[in-house]
Formats: C-alpha cells, sequence, structure tokens
C-alpha cells in the first residue's frame, strides 16, 4: 500500500523510465502507460481482505475500430489478499500497471480470487460470493490514450456495499463486491477531519444521484477521490450519545478541498 504523494512520486519515476525506453526504440508501436490504482470507502468492519487477482483491460486500438484486444494486468504479489480496509483517508494501492496500444480503452474487467475475510468484534468471519459470476466485475469506461502519456485507472470498492448479512444464526456475511471506475484525470480529493478520535463515524457523499460513503482513519482523516462537481456530505457519528451533522448547502468543488474539521456534540 503507498500513500497518495508517496505512490505519485513512485509511478512519476516509472513513467520516466517508460519514455526513455520508449526514445530508445524507434521503431516501437505507439504506446500509452496504465496505471490501475485501488481505493476503499470503507465500512464499519475492523479490518477486509479481498483476493484480486488483476485486472482485464479491453481496448479498441487506433485503426481497429471493431476489433478490441484485452491485456491481463496482474496484481503481482504473492499473497494477493490486499487488506482494502486500510485504503482509506488517502492512501491507495497499485493494483496492476502496463503499456496499451494507444486508442481507446472502454472496459475493466477486475478478476476476484476466492479467499476473502473480514474481522468484527475481534472474530473472523469468511467471506463467500454467492454467485461465482461475480468473480468477474465488469466496469464500461470510455478513456482515449495518446502516445507517451502516463493513464490512471482508479478503482473503488465500496465495503459499505459488499457485505452482506446472509444469516443471523449462525452469524454469516457474503461478499457481493461492489465497484466504480473513474479516470485519474480530472478527479479531486475532498478531505477533511473528524473528531473525537473516539468514534468510529461514517461519512456520505452525494451527487444527487449516487451516494458513496467512507470512514476515517486512525488520526480521523477521510478521503473522497471523484470527479469535479457538487455534492452534498453528511457525517454519521454512529454513536446515540452524539447528534449527527450535514452541510446543508450544496459542495461545489473544482479542485482539491480540505473541509473544515468536524467536531461530533453530545445530545443534551
Amino acid at each position: 500500500m503507498y500513500p497518495v504523494k508517496k505512490l505519485y512520486f513512485y509511478l512519476l519515476s516509472i513513467f520516466s523510465i517508460f519514455l526513455l525506453a520508449s526514445c530508445e526504440d524507434p521503431d516501437a508501436s505507439p504506446k500509452a502507460l496504465l496505471n490501475i490504482i485501488l481505493v476503499d470507502n470503507a465500512a464499519k468492519w475492523d479490518s477486509v481482505f479481498v483476493e484480486i487477482e488483476g485486472v482485464d483491460i479491453e481496448v479498441l486500438a487506433s485503426g481497429r475500430d471493431t476489433q478490441s484486444r484485452t491485456f491481463f494486468l496482474e496484481y503481482k504479489s504473492g499473497d494477493k489478499r490486499i487488506k482494502v480496509s486500510d485504503l482509506v483517508g488517502g492512501n491507495a494501492l497499485l493494483l496492476g500497471r502496463n503499456e496499451l496500444p494507444i486508442g481507446q480503452i472502454i472496459s475493466a474487467k477486475i478478476i476476484l480470487g476466492n479467499d476473502h475475510s473480514m474481522y468484527y468484534d475481534q472474530k473472523k468471519y469468511p467471506l463467500k460470493v454467492s454467485d461465482t459470476s461475480q468473480n468477474e466485475i465488469l466496469l464500461t469506461t470510455s478513456i482515449d490514450t495518446e502516445q507517451g502519456i502516463s493513464y490512471d485507472i482508479i478503482l473503488d470498492i465500496n465495503l459499505e456495499k459488499s457485505i452482506v448479512k446472509v444469516s443471523e444464526s449462525p452469524l454469516t456475511y457474503g461478499l457481493n463486491p461492489t465497484f466504480t471506475l473513474t479516470k485519474g484525470a480530472g478527479t479531486i480529493d475532498i478531505s477533511g477531519l473528524l473528531k473525537p478520535l473516539t468514534l468510529y463515524p461514517a461519512v456520505y457523499l452525494s451527487d444527487g444521484k449516487d451516494t458513496i460513503s467512507t470512514h476515517t482513519d486512525a488520526t480521523g482523516k477521510y478521503n473522497f477521490r471523484v470527479p469535479a462537481g457538487s455534492y452534498k456530505i453528511f457525517f454519521d457519528a454512529k454513536d446515540e450519545l452524539y447528534l449527527d451533522t450535514a452541510y446543508t448547502q450544496d459542495l461545489v468543488v473544482s479542485e482539491d478541498s480540505l473541509l473544515n474539521t468536524i467536531t461530533f456534540k453530545k445530545k443534551p
């Protein structure tokens, strides 16, 4: 896992190598560089592990408008179980990287393994995917690529929607993997701090059509990575002793925004 600043410094170094290699090989076919970055809208669970094999990227190469090609970007780790619950507060994971022919990226298919689990109240629960077809999650997109340019695709796993209770007795949970895809360029970070740190609040962000959620890290920080636009944000204390709070007016953002620190107040 890489903090965002370190992650992009790392990607910049890789991209420099990519450019040098391209200059040294003038006969090579035109290529663009693609980075797959994983983030999380965490839920209330203590920790969640999801096994990801990699991502299939479908490309319409320039000059081949009716014929697509698929490239597998493998998550190159000995242990492909990712602690996705740590990818909050601005943390992100470089899931895969590869050179692709220039043209248009039209889809990303996330390939999951079968070893998923979570810890809740210090107890481990295996997470089974009820339908094996859900081991492959297809997300469509439209990203035009040019030679010598580095592109980011951000995959956001929403654990609040992905983890479902299967039965009460015995208590079991399942995984209904829910991802969203955004293009890295043109996205912004909305972040802030919530206090007191003894709470484990939820933060909800809505554009009027969809709502995503996240939680804070150990320092009280939360972070959303979304396209510029107009949003409403709501803070749920998740504690009956405290009042919830919300921004009553639209939050219009066109660049990275650090919101004022919110301190939950106790109920009278």
